[in-house]
Formats: structure tokens, sequence, C-alpha cells
């Protein structure tokens, strides 16, 4: 759903630090270009530290992202919700075969549609969620603040190579996990709060080396295996570091889901306290309408909060040790990505919204509306 410009290999960065035991600040491998500010590298024992006030420095850049965010979450998944709402409001008055009929028909069709564009709005606002994240709180760090603008630009850039990292970086993981499992569950039984710790373990011990790939990709303005590499490298310098930004990561990522769930249980009992059911009067289903639509939205800015939250400290520990800020020089004033820079055809100029998510945001309404009127 982006139609940004293809990624394209930029700027070779250096080497970062090589791995070592006991590393200092000067174990890292500066860049002959880094920025003059002076980027501190946190402790290992004060990484979370460091990160909240890298998330506390950054607040009016990151609410105007989480915006941004929620209004793609609003344009895609809105129209599944609002339609399963609208679903439930009519299947009042029509009988369980009358309803069936129809999802065998039509219905069902449009409603699939729905679900797609859901499924493919929220992976969308994931992945952007945590480039952008990325982009906001380097841009912070290093002392050279990015705009929404450059940083959604970074974003779009780095699309399709931070997709493809993350399908790599979880191959291993997966294959680690179910390794795991097929071992730990005889011993332990299916309890889930023994799958969920196995998990979290496994995914720190495992994934700490694929710590810094994103940081990689986004700042460091590489491919994605050679930010892979560049991650074992980092890892080597701060091992425990890095475990500790894989497992902050791995609950965080666990936070949300129990979140989420809960928030939704505890909207379900308002909803039932103030009567906005399916079975009420025209100004409660009014009410209920409103009620989702702001829902749908906040769960937007909440995605973008928490997975901005789950990358701050990849982003300290990332730039202390590399001071790695090519990708932001992109995106810089006069840079080869600068969003706010004129451009000739066929070059495309720089939209909030890209094409792609439009088309999308319009094939939901429509269905929305086609849903509607086939059960009605």
């Amino acid at each position: 759903m982006t139609d940004g410009p293809t990624p394209t290999d930029g700027p070779t960065p250096t080497d970062g630090p090589t791995p070592t035991d006991g590393p200092s600040p000067a174990d890292a491998t500066t860049p002959i270009d880094a920025p003059a500010a002076v980027i501190p590298l946190a402790s290992t024992g004060r990484l979370l530290a460091a990160s909240f006030d890298l998330l506390g420095k950054s607040g009016a850049d990151m609410r105007r992202a989480s915006f941004y965010i929620g209004a793609i979450v609003l344009g895609t998944v809105g129209p599944l919700a609002v339609g399963s709402w609208a679903i439930a409001v009519i299947s009042v008055d029509r009988s369980s075969a009358e309803m069936a009929a129809v999802f065998e028909g039509a219905g069902g069709l449009l409603f699939a549609i729905l679900v797609v564009l859901a499924t493919m709005g929220f992976i969308v606002a994931a992945v952007e969620s945590r480039t952008l994240g990325v982009a906001v709180l380097g841009g912070v760090m290093a002392g050279r603040p990015v705009t929404l603008r450059q940083a959604l630009a970074r974003s779009r850039r780095t699309f399709w190579r931070t997709v493809a990292a993350s399908i790599i970086v979880a191959i291993p993981l997966s294959i680690a996990q179910a390794v795991a499992t097929a071992l730990l569950e005889p011993i332990m039984g299916a309890v889930v709060e023994a799958s969920v710790a196995t998990s979290t373990v496994v995914t720190a011990v495992v994934g700490a080396p694929f710590a810094y790939t994103l940081a990689g990709v986004v700042l460091g303005d590489v491919d994605p295996f050679e930010a892979l590499k560049r991650s074992f490298r980092v890892y080597g310098a701060r091992k425990g570091a890095a475990m500790i930004v894989v497992l902050f990561e791995t609950v965080a990522a666990l936070l949300i889901l129990f979140g989420v769930s809960a928030g939704l249980d505890v909207a379900l009992r308002v909803f039932d306290t103030l009567g906005l059911g399916p079975e009420a009067g025209a100004a409660g289903l009014a009410l209920s309408m409103i009620g989702i639509v702001a829902a749908v939205f906040a769960f937007g800015t909440l995605l973008f909060t928490v997975m901005a939250m789950t990358v701050a400290p990849q982003v300290v520990m990332f730039l202390g040790l590399t001071h790695a800020t090519f990708g932001l020089d992109r995106v810089a004033p006069g840079g080869a990505d600068d969003p706010d820079a004129p451009r000739r055809p066929p070059e495309r100029p720089f939209r909030w919204f890209t094409r792609p998510l439009l088309l999308g945001i319009f094939v939901g309404a429509l269905g929305l509306a086609g849903l509607v009127a086939a059960y009605e």
C-alpha cells in the first residue's frame, strides 16, 4: 500500500564496531561523515531509562505521527469494524437462515474483501509505525530532528526493505521457538503461561544478534542482508544490551495484545451498560457508530505509540555505538529523498496518503456500502 520510490542501496556506512567483551564508546567505529553533535552511549544498565528519556523528548513529533497511523487504521480497518456492527444491527430483525443466505452470496464476498483490506492496512500501519518511530527517535537523539514529512519519506523509502528484513529474521526465530516448544511441551504441557515465557526467552536469546536490523535499514541506509551483518557486529559490542532490546520489544508487543483484548472487553461492557447494543434506537445506534469510529482511530494511535516504544532501546544503542545517520541524510533538506524538494516528471511529488492507500480506502468505502445494501 505504498507507492514510494523503489528502495535502492544508499551510501554505505563504514563498518560498525568490532565485537569485544567489554566495549566502551571508543569501541564503535564512527563514520567519517557522522554529524557533529555528540551522540551519547548509554550503559547497559541505563538503556531503558535513556530510552524513556528519548521518548519524552520526542512527545510532539510522536503525537503527530500517531495521528497519521490512526488515519491509516481508520481508513482500512474502519470499514470492517463498521460493517461488522451493521450486520449485527441488521440481524436483529432477520432470521439466521436469511443472514446465512446473504452471506453465502454477495454478502460473504464483500465481507471477505473488507477482511483482506483490514489485514493489509494493519500490516502497513504496523510496519510504518516501527520505521516512523525509528526515524523520529533517531533524529531527536542525533540532534537533528526530522519533520513528519521527512520521517514518512524515510519510512516509505525503506518499507519493502523493512518487510524483507522482518521475514528473514522471523525464519530462525520461528525455527528456534518450534524446537523449544517441541522439547518443553512434554514436560510443561500445554500451559499458556509456560508457552509465553518460553517464547519470550527464546526470542531474547536467539533474536539478540538481529536486534539492530531495523535501525540498520532505516538509519544506516543499507539493504536487509548488510543490516543483518552489521547487527551481528553491534551485538558483539554489547551482548547484554542487545538482549534487553529484543526482550523489551517482545514484552511490549505482548502487552499490546493483552491491552487490546482488555480494552475491547471494557468497551463492550460500557456499550452494554449504556444500552448501546444492536437493539438500541436511532440515537443509540448513532452514538455506537461514533464510538466504534473513535475506538478504531484510537487503536491506530495506540499501535504507533507502542511500536515506537519498542524500538526506542534499539535506536539508543545503535546510534550510541555507530553514530550512523545516513538514512536521515537522505531526507534532510537537499538530500536525495527530501520530501520538500521540487520534483520533475516522472518523479512523483510527496503525498501524505499514497495512491494505493487512497485506493484501498475507496474500496473499503464501496465494500462497506455494498455490504450494508446486500443485507438490507
